[in-house]
């Protein structure tokens, strides 16, 4: 969901939980998420967290 400001100048991709401005900040995004990278906090629940499935073949950016 994006909300409000100014409309953005650029390409804006999102996959899974994530928006980028590129295909490489996507895909560091799946290895940073799958490795436990700090940037994504953690989230108090009894839920497992997921693995953020790979991009699909073809997927452009």
């Amino acid at each position: 969901m994006f909300i409000g400001g100014e409309p953005l100048n650029n390409q804006v991709l999102t996959w899974w939980n994530f928006v980028a401005d590129n295909k490489a900040e996507v895909e560091q995004s799946i290895i940073d998420w799958n490795n436990g990278h700090e940037r994504f906090v953690n989230v108090d629940s009894d839920m497992k967290r997921l693995p953020a499935p790979e991009l699909p073949r073809g997927f452009k950016g």
